[in-house]
């Protein structure tokens, strides 16, 4: 199976440095050129389906890397990135600041700490996992383009190399990059990262 893994261009949030996991909102202009960057490098890549989340960000990504083709989009909700509840679109500093309930226990165990309103990091965890195993139920030939999410993207990476949840950090995805995998029988071979194609 080849896959091409593409984090969605950049938003205000990603400009502002906020957490923003389920807040539905838009590219930003230099985000849809960073869109349009990789359709260029995907164009003549053949493809059997771009498969997106729901979320604005990303299917808006999906959009503007599939004009022109003719492209199966699927939508698959497991890949979104993990819902930080009370704390979408606020800054790490101002939740310090305001002793924000759960932070600081967040920041000293990210892994078991709760998010107030939001999602567990188990539970991202078994939801990446599923979409994961859905993968691999497809055809060892199938070739797909995913537009996802940072966090969703890293740990779904960490996952196909068999590692640890806890080394996604190790897999910082960059808008307006492709990263191509070969995953064969549960193998899995990074044979590029972070392509910029520049």
């Amino acid at each position: 199976m080849k896959l091409y893994l593409i984090r969605h261009g950049q938003t205000q949030a990603n400009v502002k440095g906020v957490f923003c996991g389920s807040s539905d909102i838009a590219l930003t202009a230099e985000g849809e050129q960073q869109a349009q960057h990789v359709g260029r490098q995907l164009a003549s890549v053949p493809l059997d389906a771009l498969i997106h989340t729901d979320m604005r960000r990303s299917r808006d990504t999906a959009a503007i890397i599939a004009h022109g083709r003719e492209l199966t989009m699927e939508t698959q909700p497991l890949l979104q990135e993990m819902a930080f509840g009370e704390w979408e679109m606020r800054h790490h500093k101002e939740l310090e600041a305001s002793q924000a309930e759960g932070y600081q226990a967040w920041c000293q165990d990210w892994q078991k700490a709760d998010v107030p309103q939001g999602e567990s990091f188990t539970d991202f965890t078994r939801r990446i996992r599923q979409a994961l195993q859905q993968l691999h139920l497809r055809p060892q030939e199938s070739r797909l383009a995913i537009v996802a999410h940072q966090g969703s993207l890293s740990l779904l990476l960490a996952m196909m190399l068999k590692l640890a949840p806890s080394d996604m950090w190790r897999f910082p995805f960059k808008q307006g990059c492709l990263c191509e995998i070969d995953l064969s029988h549960g193998a899995c071979v990074i044979q590029r990262f972070n392509d910029s194609g520049i």
